[in-house]
């Protein structure tokens, strides 16, 4: 049976822990921790959607509901896509939950835009900003949140406030399907969209069905009918999937 991959690209952001100590920036001794860090808001986009949503702490009457709802998108899932998700989106995410007493998402597979950026290439910079502006799709919103986060986290913050942290969480998301989509022929380990979809004759990466038979990869054991994609640019080649009704059905796999 067919099914659309759910594809969810997201961004949260998270309030500094606030801490007590003695010594310098270089060497500081805690003495003791006055708040720890808190989910302050996320964004986030269906791939195909042409809406980027947004919710805030300010949304909910309590904190454990607003984790929930980023726990429900998460769990919905099933490739998440982020800039830095491997080493803090899905970390604190995952913090977050464990925190609220929720048991794991459901498995999902992880695209991280910014290990494509460090190990495909050799950007001047490797930041959502540096690689927006250098391939041309767009720039940050110019203030940060922590310029507005002692404002945000207060139980009464104001209208200005609120409007600033949706623009620039909501950009940031914008951004990172730009930067997704410019980057995606060129993922290697991207999760296959053709098996996800149960589409054998889809593009892996896409799932579009425009593909042009350009020669033949050749590996150590075997030579294989080689496709390139009109719609995204993927390379790919067939492979021999499981005999169905005494025929075999052709699938495409990564070069």
């Amino acid at each position: 049976m067919n099914r659309e991959p759910k594809i969810l690209l997201y961004d949260i952001e998270v309030s500094r822990q606030v801490v007590e100590g003695y010594g310098n920036r270089w060497e500081f001794k805690l003495v003791k921790t006055i708040k720890e860090q808190q989910l302050m808001s996320f964004a986030y986009k269906w791939l195909g959607d042409k809406k980027v949503s947004y919710l805030s702490r300010h949304d909910f009457k309590t904190y454990e509901a607003f984790v929930f709802s980023l726990w429900e998108l998460i769990d919905e899932a099933d490739i998440v896509i982020a800039h830095n998700a491997k080493r803090f989106d899905n970390k604190m995410a995952m913090r977050f939950f464990i925190e609220a007493g929720l048991t794991p998402p459901s498995p999902y597979r992880t695209i991280d835009t910014l290990l494509v950026a460090r190990s495909e290439f050799k950007f001047p910079g490797n930041s959502l900003n540096d690689l927006s502006a250098f391939l041309g799709i767009g720039e940050k919103e110019k203030i940060t949140y922590a310029d507005i986060e002692t404002d945000f986290m207060s139980d009464n913050p104001s209208h200005k406030t609120l409007k600033l942290m949706e623009k620039y969480n909501k950009k940031d998301v914008d951004l990172l399907e730009k930067l997704y989509l410019k980057l995606r022929p060129y993922i290697r380990n991207h999760p296959n969209l053709a098996v996800i979809s149960q589409k054998p004759n889809t593009c892996v990466q896409c799932g579009g069905d425009h593909l042009q038979s350009r020669g033949y990869a050749v590996s150590n054991s075997a030579v294989y009918k080689r496709f390139h994609c009109q719609d995204c640019g993927k390379w790919q080649r067939t492979r021999l999937a499981d005999k169905e009704a005494g025929q075999h059905k052709s699938v495409y796999v990564n070069i």
